[in-house]
């Protein structure tokens, strides 16, 4: 099954935590995997690329990604970040409407 952790503070999501594998089909053939993949990659590109967040503090591997998002003083950088990441749960979210037995969303707040 596939975890995706958001962790708030402050009312807002300043780490996400990607891990696991869906099992849905085998390797390479993984169509939850793949979506997921695709968004949390996507979110990650547009962060750094697109909005210019090079203050992100991310590890990718095999099955697990983490990332921080500090807060900025760039009014504009925050109203950029803030719409990708909802932009991320909505994507996340409708993964987990269409296969809800292999994707986990939790919410922790600190």
């Amino acid at each position: 099954m596939i975890s995706v952790k958001f962790l708030i503070r402050n009312n807002e999501i300043d780490e996400i935590t990607v891990s696991g594998h869906a099992g849905f089909a085998d390797e390479g053939e993984d169509i939850i995997c793949a979506a997921v993949s695709v968004l949390t990659i996507s979110i990650l590109n547009g962060l750094t690329e697109i909005v210019g967040r090079k203050d992100l503090c991310a590890s990718v591997k095999d099955g697990y990604t983490h990332f921080t998002i500090p807060k900025t003083s760039n009014e504009l950088q925050t109203i950029k970040t803030d719409t990708l990441i909802a932009t991320y749960q909505l994507g996340i979210q409708g993964i987990k409407e269409a296969y809800g037995d292999y994707i986990q969303i939790k919410e922790e707040k600190k």
